[in-house]
């Protein structure tokens, strides 16, 4: 072989070369870039379920509060209006005002479950798991509520006013929340059912915040509290 000839073989050899280092760079390129991709997706429904959950608790907490203002309590139509008497006036704005405060607590509530459907095909069942404890107290807390409407209700009879009466008896006393700073019984359980779920979701923000200040050098971020 003449040295013209190895000169080519070892040219081509090395374009070869070249070529598969370019291809294994990219392939690696590409697998690195998926993973940004996916975390950058799970970074943000995770902050987005985050400040959902505590627009939802706080939701809660301002049903729950123990005035009702007059700005809350909307009148009847005037045909509805013509049929009341006091108290009914006084029984349709009460029950207007809970419906407005509860169906903030739904708006919360919808687009926490929207974004659960997604985190459960992401991470499994664990998180919907754990909401579990909270809509149960969600449901005793409406529960508390309507029987206050309902054995309230001026036209009810006696009989269905009793059982509602029991019921809203029976039940702890969960309707209002104290105006102190310390949390009351229902309040506490509320945090208590939270508190993993907050913990979950900040893990996975701090695993990403992590990863991402260890390839800048910057320091993290403060996650939603």
């Amino acid at each position: 072989m003449t040295c013209l000839e190895i000169w080519s073989v070892l040219k081509d050899l090395t374009l070869l070369g070249a070529a598969v280092t370019a291809a294994v760079v990219a392939v690696k390129g590409l697998g690195t870039w998926q993973q940004q991709l996916k975390g950058q997706a799970e970074y943000d429904l995770s902050r987005r379920i985050l400040v959902s959950l505590f627009k939802y608790r706080d939701a809660i907490n301002n049903a729950r509060h123990p005035a009702m203002w007059v700005n809350e309590m909307p009148s009847p139509p005037v045909k509805e209006a013509e049929k009341m008497k006091g108290e009914d006036f006084w029984h349709y704005g009460l029950s207007n005002g809970y419906q407005n405060r509860w169906d903030k607590v739904q708006e919360q509530k919808s687009s926490l479950n929207a974004d659960l459907l997604e985190a459960e095909a992401i991470w499994g069942n664990r998180l919907p798991e754990m909401f579990k404890a909270v809509y149960a107290l969600d449901h005793e807390l409406y529960r508390k509520i309507c029987n206050y409407l309902e054995m309230k209700r001026p036209r009810a009879d006696s009989v269905t006013k009793d059982a509602f009466e029991k019921n809203y008896s029976n039940s702890r006393d969960i309707m209002y929340r104290t105006s102190n700073e310390e949390p009351d019984e229902f309040k506490q359980d509320l945090l208590n059912a939270i508190d993993p779920i907050k913990r979950y979701l900040k893990s996975k923000i701090g695993h990403k915040e992590g990863i991402t200040n260890r390839a800048s050098g910057a320091a993290s971020p403060a996650a939603p509290s």
